[in-house]
C-alpha cells in the first residue's frame, strides 16, 4: 500500500525527548517492515506538506498523534498547530484516515486539578479531527469506548518497540533499581523516601547530556529546517531530512536503552496517562525487570503482562510499597534474573512494532480487535 505518515515533533529536543521513538517513527518501521511505501511529512515542515504531495493519492494516512499536534506552543518549542482545515485536506487523500492518540483523553479530577490543560484536548480532538479521522489507535484501553461513543472506530494499541533495539542486558541486583524521566510534583514524595534512598532508587538522567546529540536535533530542526524551507519544495530534501533527523532519534533512543541497564530494574511511577509508559516495554526490550504501579480499571492492561513471570507491581501510589518490592527483587537469588529473561521472550512475541502495526493494518481491514497475549 501507499501510505502518507504525518509525525508532529517538536522543535528542540529538551521538549522532544518527553515523546520517545517508540512513540514516533517506529511506526513508520513496522509500515516499512511490511513492505509499505511511506511518504512521511513532519509538522514542522507542514508549510511544504501540500507541494510534495501534490496530486497523488494513498490508500491510507497516518497521523501521530492527533491530540498534541493540535496544541498550541510558543514558536522556539513547536511548530504552528494543525488545524480543522489541514485534516479536511488530508481526509481528501486517502479512504483510510489513522489517528494516534499518544495521552490518555479522560483523566480523574484531581488531574484535571494538577494540569487544566488536560482538560482542553477532547473538544479540540472533536472539531477539527473526529469529522475526517476513520480510525483511531489509543494507547489508553478505556477510551476505545470514549471514541466509539463519539461515532468512530477505535482500537487499543500498547507500547511497541522496533525488532533492532531488542537486546540482553542482564540485571545487576547490586545496583539500585532505575528511575528517568520527569520528577513532577506526584512523583517528589519517591525522591524524598529514607528507605529508597538507601541504595534502592536513582532518579537517573539520560546519558544523552554527555553527546553531541541533543545539539544536533536542534540544528536540524532550526537552522538546517528553516534554510530548506527558504528553498523550492523537493521531496528529495525531504526524505534526507527525514532520515537525518530519524537516525538521530534512533541514537537518542540507543543511549536512554542504555541507560536503563547496570540497574536492578527500572521503575515505572504512577503517571498522568493510565497505560503503562513507553519505559515498560522498552525495558523489557533489553531484558530488564520492570516494578511498576499497578494500573486501576484497566483489565486488559492487567492481562498485557503476568506478574512475577514478566513484572513486579507495588501498590497504592506508596514508596514503602515500592521499597518492599525492590528489596524482595534484591533478596530472592535469581529472580531479576528470570522475570529479565521472560519478559524479553515476551516481549519479542508481543511488543515488537513490526508485529503492533501489523495488527493495527489487519484491524484497519476486517474491525477485529488484536489479541496482545498468548
Amino acid at each position: 500500500m501507499k501510505i502518507l505518515y504525518v509525525q508532529h515533533d517538536m522543535l528542540v529536543w529538551a521538549s522532544a525527548r518527553q515523546w520517545s521513538y517508540t512513540t514516533h517513527m517506529a511506526y513508520v518501521e513496522g509500515l516499512r517492515a511490511a513492505g509499505h511505501e511511506v511518504l512521511v511529512l513532519f509538522t514542522s515542515c507542514w508549510a511544504g506538506s501540500r507541494k510534495l504531495v501534490g496530486d497523488h493519492r494513498f490508500d491510507q494516512v497516518w497521523i501521530n498523534d492527533v491530540t498534541h499536534v493540535l496544541g498550541q506552543r510558543p514558536a522556539w518549542e513547536a511548530p504552528p498547530p494543525l488545524a480543522e482545515v489541514d485534516f479536511a485536506w488530508l481526509a481528501t487523500l486517502a479512504p483510510v484516515r489513522v489517528g494516534i492518540v499518544m495521552e490518555t483523553l479522560h483523566y480523574d479530577a484531581a488531574d484535571y486539578a494538577e494540569v487544566p490543560e488536560l482538560g482542553r484536548r477532547v473538544p479540540l480532538m472533536q472539531r477539527a479531527v473526529l469529522p475526517y479521522v476513520t480510525h483511531f489507535g489509543v494507547v489508553d484501553e478505556n477510551d476505545v469506548r470514549h471514541i466509539e461513543n463519539m461515532g468512530a472506530q477505535a482500537v487499543w494499541t500498547p507500547c511497541h518497540v522496533p525488532r533492532r533495539f531488542f537486546r540482553r542486558s542482564a540485571p545487576n541486583t547490586s545496583r539500585p533499581a532505575v528511575f528517568i524521566g520527569s520528577a513532577y510534583q506526584r512523583r517528589a514524595k519517591y525522591q524524598h523516601n529514607d528507605r529508597l534512598k538507601q541504595g534502592l532508587l536513582e532518579f537517573r538522567a539520560s546519558g544523552e547530556h554527555a553527546t553531541e546529540l541533543p545539539k544536533m536535533f536542534d540544528q536540524l530542526n532550526n537552522p538546517v529546517r528553516q534554510a530548506m524551507l527558504e528553498q523550492p519544495c523537493r521531496q528529495a530534501d525531504m526524505e534526507r531530512f527525514v532520515d537525518t533527523l530519524q537516525q538521530v532519534r534512533a541514537k537518542l533512543f540507543d543511549l536512554f536503552l542504555d541507560g536503563l541497564s547496570d540497574s536492578l530494574a527500572t521503575v515505572n511511577l504512577t503517571s498522568f496517562v493510565k497505560t503503562y509508559a513507553g519505559r515498560v516495554v522498552e525495558s523489557m526490550a533489553i531484558g530488564q525487570p520492570v516494578v511498576s504501579w499497578r494500573i486501576p480499571s484497566h483489565p486488559q492492561t492487567a492481562r498485557l503482562f503476568r506478574e512475577d513471570e514478566h513484572i513486579l507491581f507495588f501498590e497504592n501510589d506508596d514508596p514503602e510499597s515500592l521499597a518492599d518490592t525492590l528489596e524482595r527483587l534484591k533478596r530472592e537469588p535469581g529472580l531479576a534474573e528470570r522475570i529479565g529473561e521472560r519478559c524479553l521472550a515476551n516481549a519479542k512475541s508481543h511488543h515488537t512494532s513490526e508485529h503492533r502495526v501489523a495488527q493495527i493494518l489487519e484491524w484497519t481491514r476486517t474491525g477485529i480487535a488484536p489479541r496482545f497475549w498468548d
